[in-house]
């Protein structure tokens, strides 16, 4: 064995199941691809919220926002959480061994249980009361709670972005005592 292959091969931890390059890096791709469609789906929802609470026609901002909303949020939502899962369960970063992996998991687990729960039935009701037969303008306060849900999420969906790039606080447990911290010693792309 050369040099290069034992090095590769002490460096990896003992039993677990790792993708090659090719196959990481297409899930790293895949990963993105889905947060930044995230991203882009709750920018959307932000902004017809934004639009309907400075007086833009209710009849088809909230519609157009529950559509995004319902039909993007959550699959995108829960794509980033089965791929950044993936992510964790089959590279060197592992699901809870960094602080940032770990923070961002449950981030993106909250997030979807918020959208589920707070955001999407806001959305279903403002798009309900805009388009029903009496059209009763809806209140301020509720407009502005949809302004204060969406960028609530997308303040989240930065502040994952940031950990991953930046990759804070290192390793929650040090797995081998003797060996010093590494918290930037491996590069998904």
């Amino acid at each position: 064995m050369t040099e290069v292959m034992q090095r590769q091969v002490r460096s990896r931890p003992r039993g677990r199941w790792q993708l090659s390059p090719p196959w990481r890096k297409l899930l790293v791709a895949m990963h993105i691809i889905v947060s930044v469609g995230l991203l882009g789906a709750d920018a959307a929802v932000l902004l017809l919220s934004i639009a309907g609470a400075r007086g833009s026609d209710p009849r088809t901002v909230y519609p157009a926002a529950l559509l995004i909303g319902g039909t993007l949020l959550v699959p995108l939502a829960a794509l980033a959480l089965i791929t950044g899962l993936a992510l964790g369960l089959l590279t060197p970063w592992g699901v809870v061994q960094y602080w940032w992996v770990t923070i961002k998991l449950a981030l993106t687990a909250m997030g979807i249980v918020l959208a589920l729960l707070v955001l999407i039935p806001a959305l279903r009701a403002a798009a309900d009361a805009s388009t029903a037969v009496a059209r009763a303008p809806l209140p301020p306060a509720d407009r502005i709670g949809l302004v204060k849900d969406a960028s609530g999420a997308s303040t989240v969906l930065i502040l994952t972005i940031l950990l991953a790039v930046y990759k804070p606080f290192g390793r929650l447990r040090n797995r081998h005592p003797g060996q010093p911290e590494r918290s930037r010693g491996f590069n998904p792309r």
